[in-house]
């Protein structure tokens, strides 16, 4: 017999559900807060101003799409538009029918937008071979499964099973070691990303004042798929727009501390368009897909809010209900209290509205969304659009419910009963939720007992302190310590080290220098040319540093190679200028491609073990000049 959506919901939470999941999401949540404290004096005004970029963004989409189109045109990126998956898909195909032939590999970097619109089925059935490169999404690809979480593809993995995949797929010899799991990983891609002539990525952000895509990412794949292949072609939802460069401080910063914990991410992309003719390497040419999907559909309706949204996964990672369910039971790309707002939204609520029941309302949702999105207001409203239109079909019990929440005496009554009456009236929750849990039982007082007794000793308290005076403590004026210091110590943070050239010992090494490299005597006898694959170590010039964030801004320009940052397991980066903050940083950017390196390339896929220089160089060592 054919189970309805809820049903299937309800059992899936069974298959779905692992002790990995609720340790990863206990363990962000933590990590959140602590990156929020150090990246910002006030997290919460920042939120609110970010909410407020986003509703402007919305507010002038339509105005903003026109002016991004134009600034990327003028910086050599082609621009698409697709009002839907299947036009968005069909673009795509035809750029890659344009670009290889038949059968030929294509790198893509971690993008929910293309597993919003399927794009690995139609590559695949018109003769294409996708690669995910992402460590987890690659993991989720071999499997043939889906991901669990929009930014920790494999949550829901363990080391053992991920061991058991690769050695099937003749990856290496079975090992349960992360570090030697993602070394596997490593090796096979680094084939992929030297054959492909196509790579494929999400968007971050757009920025329409200047026609930029940024990525985030930390492993390094999203960088090698972007430059290494002939053809980069972007993929980004309508509202991944920012209006300004000086507003991306902000939300690289948010981002990274709500998705991953960090003050910012490894590496954060800043594509201004195709190689020029001067540059060593990059892609000959850049695409940008934007996609409608329904979005524009929403601006209107009362779900607009959920565009806000960065995809940084922090309402997942505190949700209580996907922390049991995990992502698959939602059936549909995009899970947790966004995916209840999302899927709905874009697929019809006649179709998915029931994973508005998906939550306990308990709003801890808002409480960390970094984009302030409401999302209990909006469950509730498609919670009641659902039941109204036959997706959400309630037991009679919530009848008897709502005729005792509506009249406080009826209320007072029924809570005093309850306990008598829970034996012998059938639970609403017996036939979903409960058939794979167990209901908690009541421990102590009842929060109105509480509540009253909460409100005596409160009242008290204001009472005897309210005429005493306040006491102050006179502090020293805190010294502030030097940039360079301040940067070492964030860059060790990071994984990387700082040296002088005298300690530096490359003689063992294949070197490969970019050419911008001063000439500096003790690297006359290095190699300044050669295959950057092969190099075992690459050495570049850094614009400048970043004290705040342990970062380092590399520019694309006249004989630059990009990948000497990225290919060789060590990277040697000379500097001579520092800023303060982030915020000066990109005050300096210039209008050519960077990218801003902050340490090493990482990943925690596998059961949140660091692994570092998973695609990118293990070691970063930074020469002051």
């Amino acid at each position: 017999m054919k189970r309805s959506p809820v049903e299937s919901f309800a059992r899936n939470l069974k298959q779905a559900t692992t002790d990995s999941v609720r340790s990863a999401t206990s363990k962000q949540v933590a990590n959140r807060l602590a990156a929020l404290a150090s990246g910002f004096a006030d997290s919460e005004a920042a939120r609110t101003e970010a909410a407020s970029i986003k509703d402007f963004v919305l507010n002038n989409l339509f105005e903003l799409r026109k002016q991004l189109a134009e600034k990327c045109e003028a910086n050599g990126i082609q621009v698409h538009f697709a009002s839907d998956k299947d036009e968005a898909n069909r673009i795509i195909l035809d750029l890659c029918r344009r670009t290889a032939p038949n059968g030929a590999t294509v790198v893509k970097g971690k993008s929910m937008a293309t597993e919003e619109i399927h794009l690995n089925e139609h590559l695949e059935a018109a003769g294409f071979s996708p690669i995910e490169t992402d460590l987890g999404e690659y993991v989720v690809q071999i499997d043939h499964d889906k991901p669990s979480h929009i930014v920790a593809p494999i949550i829901h993995k363990n080391r053992r099973e991920i061991a058991t995949s690769f050695e099937r797929e003749k990856l290496g010899d079975y090992t349960e070691v992360p570090e030697e799991l993602a070394m596997q990983a490593r090796a096979k891609l680094r084939e992929k990303f030297q054959e492909a002539e196509i790579g494929i990525s999400g968007v971050n952000f757009a920025i329409a004042e200047t026609g930029r895509i940024v990525l985030l990412e930390n492993e390094g794949n999203n960088r090698l798929s972007t430059t290494a292949p002939r053809v980069h072609i972007a993929l980004m939802g309508i509202e991944k727009m920012l209006p300004s460069e000086a507003d991306l401080p902000l939300f690289i910063k948010l981002l990274a501390s709500s998705a991953t914990g960090q003050q910012v991410t490894s590496y954060v992309h800043l594509i201004s368009g195709p190689r020029r003719s001067d540059e060593p390497d990059g892609p000959r040419e850049v695409h940008l897909v934007i996609l409608d999907n329904g979005r524009s559909k929403l601006l209107d309706g009362p779900y607009r809010d959920i565009l806000r949204c960065i995809r940084c996964g922090a309402c997942l990672n505190v949700c209580p209900v996907y922390r049991q369910a995990s992502g698959h039971a939602y059936g549909h790309v995009y899970s947790g209290p966004l995916g209840a707002i999302l899927a709905p939204a874009l697929e019809g609520v006649d179709k998915m509205g029931y994973l508005a029941k998906a939550s306990t309302l308990c709003g801890a949702c808002e409480e960390v969304c970094p984009v302030k999105i409401p999302i209990p207001q909006m469950l509730l409203r498609l919670r009641d659009e659902g039941t109204r239109c036959g997706a959400i079909k309630d037991p009679v019990q919530w009848s008897l419910y709502a005729a005792g929440a509506t009249n406080s005496r009826r209320w007072r009554t029924g809570l005093s009963l309850l306990p008598m009456a829970s034996g012998l009236v059938p639970h609403p929750m017996k036939s979903g939720w409960g058939e794979f849990h167990v209901l908690p039982k009541r421990e102590g007082e009842s929060f109105r007992n509480w509540w009253s007794a909460h409100r005596a000793d409160s009242s008290k308290t204001a009472i005897a302190h309210q005429d005493q005076p306040e006491a102050t403590v006179d502090q020293p004026p805190a010294s502030s310590p030097d940039l360079w210091t301040v940067f070492g110590e964030k860059l060790s943070a990071l994984g990387g080290e700082i040296r002088l050239i005298e300690t530096l010992e490359l003689a063992e090494y294949v070197v490969y220098l970019d050419e911008d490299v001063p000439a500096i005597p003790e690297f006359e006898h290095l190699n300044r040319t050669g295959d950057v694959w092969q190099a075992d170590v690459g050495i570049t010039m850094a614009e400048f540093a970043v004290a705040e964030t342990g970062s380092l801004v590399l520019s694309a320009g006249p004989g630059r190679a990009r990948l000497a940052s990225l290919a060789p397991p060590i990277h040697v980066v000379l500097v001579r200028d520092i800023v303060p903050t982030f915020e000066d940083a990109f005050a300096r950017i210039d209008g050519r491609t960077s990218v801003i390196v902050s340490g090493t390339s990482r990943t925690a896929d596998i059961e949140g073990v660091l692994v570092r220089g998973v695609h990118g160089p293990k070691s970063v060592i930074v020469v002051r000049i």
